[in-house]
């Protein structure tokens, strides 16, 4: 039997262990391979400056692009590229409607691209990441992904006010969200949101308030403060009892190591968290053991206090020290 008369189904299976170069080759060999070939071909695409053209195989084939699961463009902030680009690469996002995952990394002014056509739906979309922040074209974008588990948004660490327009039934199943304290505001409320990376912001009381309005339990918060305020670890623990995670980092310049009472009512807090794993404080991980053989209650208490560790004072517009801020819980994805 040859490859000729086999069902396309088997090829498709032969097709998904082939490398991307024998798929190249594969599909130059007649008709019949060259469809069969560009599923596996197209199924994971990452754009850079050196194969820009792929965006335009994708613009112009909108039966290839429907093959595309996972898409990822990072581009050099210091690329000259024409508008006329983005406007090519608009429409391959709007072909693109079977994306599973979605990255995009390009001038912050181009965000409408992600303004798509009104026929374009994105049902099977899980993650979008981009270096856009939260405007009108995002929110366009977003109330087509009813699917949509993880979200980053703003991860260049500027942050302007949230621009309204996102659907108060979008995102119905969010799970993770990682970007700005003012655009968490703006998401995660009303939302099954489980999981918080705050990147650039600060996180203060009424912001803990607000995203324990999630309306699932949050279990993963990572954030930067500028506060040292022992009252802000007592709101988290009682907006977010269930939290099994927590991070917290300040700008706050301790001038003295804090007295062992301000230790103590921290400890006193973190106990009210019975599903808490792992936990840093102020730039200290805290540990915890059990009360007594008999008491199965835990009792937490910090590494040695160590003021050189806490990192400046711009830490909250500086993203190089947030990029690292939920790195010890990347597990927990």
């Amino acid at each position: 039997m040859s490859l000729q008369t086999l069902p396309v189904e088997l090829l498709h299976h032969l097709c998904n262990h082939l490398h991307a170069k024998d798929l190249l080759s594969l599909s130059t060999t007649n008709s019949r391979f060259y469809h069969v070939a560009q599923r596996p071909l197209y199924r994971h695409i990452y754009i850079d400056n050196r194969n820009l053209s792929c965006v335009f195989t994708l613009a112009k084939n909108a039966h290839i692009a429907r093959h595309v699961r996972t898409f990822v463009i990072r581009l050099s902030p210091f690329s000259s590229l024409l508008h006329s680009f983005y406007r090519v690469l608009g429409n391959a996002l709007s072909n693109m409607c079977e994306l599973t995952s979605l990255e995009i990394s390009v001038d912050q002014a181009a965000s409408w691209i992600l303004r798509t056509r009104d026929d374009s739906t994105y049902h099977r979309l899980r993650r979008f990441a981009s270096s856009f922040h939260l405007d009108h074209n995002i929110a366009h974008f977003l109330n087509k992904t009813e699917a949509l588990l993880e979200l980053e948004v703003d991860s260049l660490h500027i942050s302007p006010p949230p621009v309204l327009g996102l659907r108060d039934n979008a995102l119905p199943m969010l799970n993770k969200f990682t970007g700005s304290s003012k655009t968490a505001e703006c998401i995660v409320p009303g939302r099954p949101v489980q999981h918080i990376h705050l990147n650039s912001g600060d996180l203060t009381e009424d912001l803990a308030e607000s995203l324990a309005k999630s309306i699932a339990p949050i279990l993963v918060l990572a954030a930067a403060t500028s506060s040292h305020s022992v009252s802000l670890i007592g709101t988290l623990t009682r907006c977010m009892e269930h939290l099994v995670h927590l991070r917290i980092v300040t700008t706050y310049n301790f001038t003295d190591a804090p007295d062992t009472t301000y230790f103590a009512n921290i400890a006193d807090a973190l106990t009210s968290l019975p599903d808490l794993q792992s936990c840093e404080i102020w730039g200290l991980h805290w540990i915890s053991s059990k009360k007594s053989f008999l008491d199965q209650g835990r009792v937490w208490e910090s590494e040695t206090f160590n003021s050189s560790y806490i990192p400046a004072n711009d830490l909250l517009t500086n993203g190089a020290f947030l990029d690292d801020l939920y790195s010890d819980f990347s597990y927990a994805y």
